[in-house]
């Protein structure tokens, strides 16, 4: 369903949910849409969930009044200032790949977030990324200026599974310096999405109930540390075999 003029309509977003009254709406879909202009999505001030990736947008003032948003996907959009974003207390996971942010700098207004633990600004599952990402430096300096941040591109900065990133990070530093070890590569999972596949499909109240409960959220976390270890695994083989061809070109020419 596309948004027509690119616009966000009331009647738009109606039918997209079934819901009569804006304020009911928990969850909400619109990634490929064509939007450009978030019209009056700042309605929706009961939304805890909101995707809005491969859009056409490129100003989030209207995000202003979603202070109870927790999860926002804007990844693959025309985004080079998230003023707006600072008034969103709630927000925990947020997800800005595949914008226009040249810098470090352009994230100083999250700093008020206090919640915010997860944040993407590269994915390497869709090859897509903003220009600051070209900094060798980046994943050291974003979390100078977000300081609560757990997950920085998917990968630890703090709490639990954190030890574990380091030393991977260290293992490929030392595999990329040295020489390949002996046998074949061996294949790991590809990494795996920023979110469930279900993650924007509306649940029962049942489920609502059962995801906050203390088991489901240790099933949870269980799930993340995996999802990380695949990816760091998957780190590891690149880099072994880029050092195995860097090897073997070598002794082909002496």
């Amino acid at each position: 369903m596309a948004a027509g003029d690119g616009r966000i309509t009331k009647q738009m977003l109606k039918c997209r949910t079934g819901e009569f009254d804006l304020e009911s709406i928990h969850t909400l879909d619109l990634k490929e849409m064509d939007i450009g202009d978030l019209g009056c999505l700042g309605e929706c001030t009961g939304l805890e969930r909101l995707d809005l990736s491969r859009n056409d947008v490129t100003r989030l003032y209207a995000l202003a009044s979603l202070t109870n948003l927790i999860t926002l996907n804007l990844s693959a959009n025309r985004i080079c200032s998230l003023e707006g974003l600072q008034a969103l207390d709630n927000l925990e996971s947020l997800n800005l790949a595949g914008n226009l942010l040249g810098s470090v700098g352009d994230l100083r207004c999250l700093s008020s977030l206090e919640k915010l633990t997860d944040l993407r600004l590269r994915d390497t599952i869709h090859d897509i990324a903003n220009p600051m990402c070209m900094s060798l430096t980046y994943k050291k300096d974003v979390p100078t200026i977000l300081p609560t941040l757990q997950v920085l591109d998917g990968e630890r900065l703090s709490g639990k599974g954190s030890e574990l990133f380091k030393l991977c990070n260290e293992i490929d530093q030392t595999l990329e310096d040295g020489k390949p070890r002996d046998g074949p590569v061996k294949e790991y999972p590809k990494a795996q999405p920023w979110v469930p596949k279900d993650y924007w499909t509306k649940k029962s109240k049942k489920m609502d109930g059962f995801e906050n409960s203390s088991i489901h959220d240790a099933e949870e976390q269980l799930k993340e540390l995996l999802g990380s270890c695949r990816v760091l695994s998957e780190q590891a083989e690149e880099s072994v075999y880029s050092s195995l061809m860097r090897n073997t070109t070598s002794l082909e020419n002496t």
